[in-house]
């Protein structure tokens, strides 16, 4: 075969390629692995561990397909940002999470730590990628969401609408449903 007659056949297999490398690599959950155990980052504020899903206690994050408005009014997906950064916590290793309870999802509640990090849901909120989950104010995480306010992390560095308020604007198909 001539250049000229592969030329089309090797735009297609480049163009295949282009989006087996968008669905594998740009939209895939971010996996954790220690010790053999395999961690699946969710969102912003929850993953599995060992089959059981985890619901950080005291936070809500942006939701996954959630974008934010950076100070110069540019969009970026802060929802993703904010899973790729929970990732990152658990990536240190030694993650360990205490019970507490049920949430209405059967999902647990938890407090977890990681390697050098004694609490990841108060990280996540001082660093700006989740917000205390209490009323403005309240709550055991206030003080590290006004540093992160204060000091523009993360989400404060621009405008976005609460967790709460974009989950009642989009629901989601596939959200776990009531029991």
């Amino acid at each position: 075969m001539t250049a000229r007659r592969l030329a089309p056949w090797i735009f297609v297999i480049l163009v295949l390629a282009g989006v087996f490398a968008w669905n594998f690599f740009l939209d895939r959950e971010p996996r954790v692995d220690k010790d053999g155990r395999g961690i699946a980052v969710q969102d912003g504020d929850s993953f599995v561990i060992q089959q059981t899903t985890i619901r950080l206690d005291g936070i809500d994050a942006p939701e996954i397909k959630q974008n934010c408005y950076s100070a110069d009014g540019s969009i970026w997906r802060c929802g993703g940002e904010a899973r790729n950064q929970l990732a990152k916590m658990l990536r240190k290793g030694d993650v360990k999470c205490e019970p507490l309870a049920k949430d209405r999802y059967g999902r647990t509640i938890a407090k977890c730590s990681a390697k050098d990090i004694p609490d990841i849901a108060e990280a996540m909120v001082r660093q700006g990628w989740a917000i205390n989950a209490a009323k403005i104010g309240e709550g055991k995480y206030a003080a590290a969401e006004e540093e992160a306010r204060a000091a523009k992390r993360g989400i404060w560095q621009g405008k976005f609408e609460r967790p709460t308020v974009f989950r009642l604007q989009h629901p989601r198909e596939d959200a776990p449903k009531k029991n």
